[in-house]
C-alpha cells in the first residue's frame, strides 16, 4: 500500500543510506531536505508538495551524498518515476557538503495525470568505495496525493454561459472617423505629388551595440539595484541568470528564451561553442538553479563567486578587439565591482 501524507499536510520526503533503513516517518516541510546521515553514501528525495491537482508541476529534489574517493557507477534519478511524467530536469554538479562529504543535487520537475494517492518510487545509486567494494544506496518512496480539477460532487464541466447582449452603438462616430481618414489620405497624396526641392540626406543607422557591452551594463545595473542589501537573493539570481541567457543567445545566435539549463547547453554545443565556455555556463546556471528551484540561500561569498562566474563567462566568450588587448571585465569587477 502506498504511503500517504500526514495530517498536517506536510509534503513527503525520503532518504536512505547504503544500509537498510527503518520505515520512513512523516516527511518534513517542502522548504527543507531531511539531514543526511553523518557518514557513508545516502540518497534522499523530497517533494515540494504533498498534494497536487492533475497536471500541476511538482518539483522533486534528489540529493546524493558520499565520502570523498567514492566512485558513483550508476545513478539515473529520472529513469524510474513510476506514474509520474518528467517535465524538466536540472542535473547537479558535485560539490563539497558542510560535513566534508561530496553532495550532488538533481532537480526533477514532474506531473501526474491520474487521480488518487501515488508515490515516487524508490531511486537507487550504485557505487564503489575507496577499497573498491561495491554498494548500493536507495531512497524510500515519497507519497503524493493527486486530486481532480473538478470540484467534489460535480460530474461534468460547468454549462456554457448565455451570450451577452451588447448595446447598439450610434453609427455617426464611425462615419466621422472615415471622413477624417479620407481627408488624411488625400492630403498625403497631394504631398507626394509636389516636386521636392532637395533630397533628404540619408543618415546611416547607428551601429548595433555588441552583446557583451549590453551584458556588462546590465550586470552593473543589477549590482547597484540594492537587491543584495535587501536580502532579496532569489530575485537577484533570477535576474542574473536572465542577463546571461540573453547574452549567450545574442552572442552565439541561439534561442534561449524559456529554455532549461540543459536545453541551453545543447544549443551551445549545436553551434560548436568553445568547450570551456560550455563548462563555465553549466557551472554558472547550476549555481543559479540551486537558488531558484532548490530554495538554497547562498552566503555573501557564494553570491560573489556566482557574479564572478558571470563576468568570467562573458570575458571568455566576447570577441576580441582587432588592435587592442582584451580587458577582463571580471578583473575590473573583482577590484571593486562585486557586492561587498
Amino acid at each position: 500500500m502506498s504511503p500517504t501524507p500526514d495530517s498536517t499536510g506536510a509534503p513527503a520526503s525520503s532518504s536512505s543510506s547504503g544500509t537498510p533503513a527503518a520505515s520512513p516517518s512523516p516527511g518534513p516541510p517542502a522548504s527543507s531536505m531531511p539531514p543526511a546521515p553523518a557518514a557513508g553514501v545516502a540518497l534522499q528525495v523530497a517533494a515540494d508538495r504533498a498534494s497536487a491537482t492533475v497536471g500541476d508541476p511538482i518539483t522533486l529534489t534528489v540529493r546524493l551524498t558520499y565520502p570523498p574517493g567514492t566512485s558513483i557507477r550508476s545513478f539515473s534519478p529520472a529513469a524510474s518515476l513510476g506514474p509520474l511524467t518528467l517535465l524538466d530536469r536540472t542535473p547537479g554538479t558535485p560539490h563539497p557538503a558542510p560535513d566534508g562529504r561530496m553532495e550532488e543535487l538533481t532537480l526533477l520537475k514532474v506531473a501526474a495525470y491520474q487521480v488518487g494517492p501515488l508515490e515516487v518510487p524508490a531511486l537507487e545509486a550504485t557505487y564503489l568505495d575507496r577499497e573498491g567494494r561495491e554498494g548500493k544506496a536507495s531512497s524510500a518512496p515519497v507519497a503524493i496525493n493527486v486530486t481532480s480539477v473538478i470540484k467534489e460532487g460535480e460530474t461534468a464541466p460547468a454549462d456554457i454561459k448565455p451570450q451577452a447582449l451588447m448595446a447598439e452603438r450610434s453609427i455617426w462616430p464611425f462615419l466621422l472617423l472615415a471622413l477624417l481618414l479620407l481627408g488624411a489620405g488625400v492630403w498625403l497624396w497631394y504631398r507626394r505629388r509636389k516636386p521636392r526641392t532637395a533630397e533628404a540626406v540619408a543618415v546611416p543607422a547607428a551601429p548595433r551595440r555588441p552583446a557583451h557591452e549590453i551584458a556588462y551594463a546590465e550586470l552593473e545595473r543589477l549590482l547597484s539595484s540594492g537587491l543584495l542589501e535587501a536580502g532579496r537573493l532569489k530575485e537577484l539570481y533570477i535576474e542574473l541568470a536572465e542577463i546571461l541567457r540573453r547574452y549567450l543567445g545574442a552572442r552565439f545566435a541561439v534561442e534561449t528564451f524559456e529554455k532549461t539549463t540543459t536545453e541551453i547547453l545543447e544549443a551551445l554545443r549545436s553551434v560548436r561553442a568553445p568547450a570551456k565556455a560550455i563548462a563555465m555556463a553549466s557551472q554558472f546556471f547550476a549555481s543559479c538553479d540551486l537558488v531558484k528551484f532548490a530554495k538554497h540561500r547562498p552566503g555573501v561569498e557564494d553570491t560573489r563567486d556566482t557574479v564572478q562566474r558571470a563576468y568570467a563567462l562573458i570575458d571568455e566568450t566576447r570577441p576580441a578587439a582587432p588592435h587592442a588587448p582584451l580587458e577582463s571585465a571580471g578583473a575590473r569587477a573583482a577590484a571593486g565591482g562585486t557586492p561587498r
